[in-house]
């Protein structure tokens, strides 16, 4: 075995120790809040767990979660890989959502495959350029893409908001639910487990993980990558040019994003509805901060996310315990992660105010 994948096992295992680590510390924390308000803990983790993965559709519910959490996940973790805090996902996922229902109910004479590949390679190019224009705006005019990202994601929105009830407006009840015409039949994702929501986009955000994973190993723009994350003005000084890298890494992850938006479409949705979801994009850079930003570990913290996110319907239902208590639980889990983060991000914005001044 060759020392670079010796060096790929081991950050993989010592991802997963830190997430077992983290997952165990909240629980505990967690079962102190469910003892003070007078709950039974096993009983409560017992119905999460069956919640999750207990029977055939417990477990395609939180299938189901996983998917779309795989490549906002990976959105995240490349670009704090790369050093860039994209919290946009939100937003390219829309705007990636909206351009590959365009194509799904525009082109509906194409046939299946080429209508979903041509849906799909319109998502990645809108999430790419939605993306690219907050790292325009932060190369060209050095402001800060934490606060342009996160206000394109109501500007993306409120537009495809915008496109539904105007330009694409259809009368009937389609448009009048704050919807677009349903998307050509043959464009709709391949069910995996029958009568679920289950789909092909399963095996597409999967595919998505790996290819990642190869890029950021065995490629000269993925070393680059790293080591722009790791220390931009090394890499400078090194040949490499950094700014050009960070806009690339946005594309990247903003192209994984509007991938995930016409997964979601295409395999769940099958039109693009007005606020169809939201969270997933925050959701993905808990993902990524439970995987350390290691496209390999991603896998592991988005099943652990659609854990929770389906485990957390059975208990309400069944377990007498609000939904909330969940959310509890990651909040408590995105505490931990987040102290355990603060000196390298301290250290990333430090490089960043030391490169400002000089």
């Amino acid at each position: 075995m060759r020392p670079d994948k010796r060096g790929g096992v081991r950050a993989v295992l010592k991802n997963l120790l830190r997430l077992l680590a983290i997952i165990a510390a909240a629980f505990l924390l967690n079962a102190v809040i469910l003892l003070c308000l007078g709950k039974n803990v096993g009983q409560v983790y017992e119905t999460l767990f069956t919640g999750a993965f207990a029977g055939k559709w417990n477990f395609a519910r939180t299938l189901r979660w996983t998917s779309p959490l795989l490549l906002t996940g990976l959105a995240a973790a490349i670009g704090f890989r790369g050093g860039v805090f994209n919290l946009g996902i939100d937003g390219q996922l829309y705007m990636g959502a909206f351009a590959a229902a365009w194509v799904g109910f525009t082109f509906t004479s194409l046939p299946g495959p080429l209508l979903i590949l041509l849906a799909a390679l319109a998502a990645v190019a809108a999430g790419a350029a939605w993306a690219m224009l907050a790292g325009w705006i932060k190369i060209r005019f050095g402001a800060s893409e934490v606060v342009i990202t996160l206000m394109l994601n109501y500007v993306a929105k409120l537009f495809t908001e915008y496109l539904v009830m105007y330009p694409f407006y259809v009368p009937g009840t389609a448009s009048d639910s704050k919807a677009t015409a349903n998307i050509a039949q043959q464009a709709h994702l391949t069910p995996l487990i029958q009568g679920s929501q289950v789909t092909a986009a399963l095996l597409i955000s999967l595919a998505a993980v790996v290819l990642v994973y190869l890029w950021t190993r065995h490629t000269v723009s993925g070393f680059e990558t790293r080591l722009v994350g790791s220390n931009d003005r090394f890499a400078q000084f090194s040949g490499v040019k950094v700014k050009r890298r960070q806009l690339q890494i946005m594309a990247i992850s903003g192209g994984l994003a509007g991938l995930c938006g016409a997964l979601e479409i295409l395999g769940v949705h099958g039109r693009f509805v007005v606020n169809f979801t939201s969270g997933l994009g925050f959701d993905g850079i808990t993902v990524a901060l439970l995987s350390g930003n290691n496209p390999l570990a991603v896998p592991l913290a988005a099943l652990f996310m659609g854990a929770m996110t389906s485990g957390s319907t059975q208990l309400e239902m069944l377990g007498g315990v609000p939904r909330s208590m969940a959310s509890i639980l990651m909040g408590i889990i995105i505490m931990t992660v987040t102290i355990k983060q603060i000196p390298s991000v301290r250290a990333l914005f430090r490089r960043r105010t030391e490169a400002g001044r000089t």
